[in-house]
């Protein structure tokens, strides 16, 4: 190996953990509200629900919500949390509208695609 290849090895293994690094801890959106946790959780049950397939299932790919915004304040929005401790869920109203950006990837830390999830139409 000459010193040009020692060169771009090391640099593609810095860029590799700088996007572990970035995928594992950066990427994730951290509630500030209670309304926006459990609209966070809301979304990550959506997500599992619309993308049920095999490659969810053997955990190839994966999702983040890596952002929430509240784009209106007025109304009401209707989410389904779940009930405490049981498997059911019930509907809880929040108020205003929100929308959260999910986030595909594949091997838990490739980003290959984005979502939007709105609160209501």
């Amino acid at each position: 190996m000459n010193e040009r290849e020692k060169t771009y090895l090391t640099i593609i293994i810095i860029l590799l953990m700088a996007l572990i690094i970035k995928s594992f801890y950066l990427d994730e959106v951290r509630p500030v509200t209670e309304e926006e946790k459990m609209f966070k959780d809301y979304v990550y049950r959506l997500v599992e629900e619309k993308h049920d397939g095999l490659l969810s299932k053997s955990n190839i790919i994966s999702y983040r919500v890596v952002s929430i915004k509240k784009i209106e304040n007025d109304g009401v929005s209707i989410i389904e949390v779940k009930d405490g401790e049981n498997k059911s869920y019930k509907q809880v109203e929040i108020p205003g509208k929100y929308k959260a950006k999910v986030r595909k990837y594949l091997l838990h830390f490739i980003p290959y695609g984005e979502d939007t999830v709105l609160s209501r139409k």
